[in-house]
């Protein structure tokens, strides 16, 4: 079994999770706050270091990882879940979350069955009307470096997560694609925070860079 806090741990520097919770700041003010409501229960899926539950505005938090270093990131008003993200029709009722979200989390599960059947009970929990946040690196985009990450298991493309979403009953509200680059690992001036503001407003630069997608799927 993987050691996912001893992998996370060597995966950034001290410097690159400062610079990492300076992007979320402003990708949450700047672009994801727009899908979310000051009432809304929101909830992170996958939460990591809480850089987005953190910096959104919304009425109540939940965290949801299998590490247990999430709690240690977590803001006083989160409430930190430590389990695995496969439990979600188990840790919710039905028609009960107003918004879920994903970052950079479908390519860590073990099949594309595992896919499928988050997807659906994402749906579940969800009330009508809710909404389902996913950013994610394609494949088609990013090539062999989307293996780079040890843990990275399952290849997803756009295209096939749109149909994921499509057969489990969601709307696509709006898709964004391609949209932010592929890491924060990476160094060049799209990702140095002062010029992130001006990458999200301009299209040409997302059709550059971009190697991760955005869909946000309405219940």
């Amino acid at each position: 079994m993987i050691n996912i806090k001893q992998l996370y741990q060597a995966r950034f520097t001290t410097l690159e999770r400062v610079r990492k919770r300076q992007l979320w700041q402003i990708l949450c003010k700047s672009f994801l706050q727009r899908f979310i409501n000051n009432d809304d229960l929101v909830v992170d899926l996958g939460a990591g270091n809480c850089e987005f539950i953190n910096n959104i505005s919304c009425g109540r938090k939940v965290a949801i990882d299998v590490n247990r270093d999430v709690e240690k990131f977590a803001d006083r008003d989160v409430k930190v879940i430590v389990s695995s993200v496969k439990q979600v029709k188990n840790l919710f009722e039905k028609s009960t979350v107003d918004v879920i979200f994903m970052s950079n989390l479908l390519e860590h599960l073990d099949s594309k069955e595992d896919v499928f059947r988050l997807i659906n009970e994402a749906y579940q929990v969800l009330r009508k009307d809710g909404r389902l946040l996913i950013m994610q690196p394609d494949i088609a985009l990013v090539g062999h470096a989307y293996w780079d990450f040890f843990d990275h298991k399952t290849p997803i493309t756009c295209a096939s997560l749109v149909e994921v979403l499509v057969a489990n009953g969601f709307k696509i509200y709006n898709l964004r694609y391609p949209f932010m680059p592929y890491s924060t690992k990476v160094r060049f001036l799209p990702l140095w925070p002062p010029l992130l503001r001006i990458y999200l407003k301009l299209r040409i630069l997302q059709r550059i860079f971009g190697k991760q997608f955005f869909v946000c799927a309405q219940k």
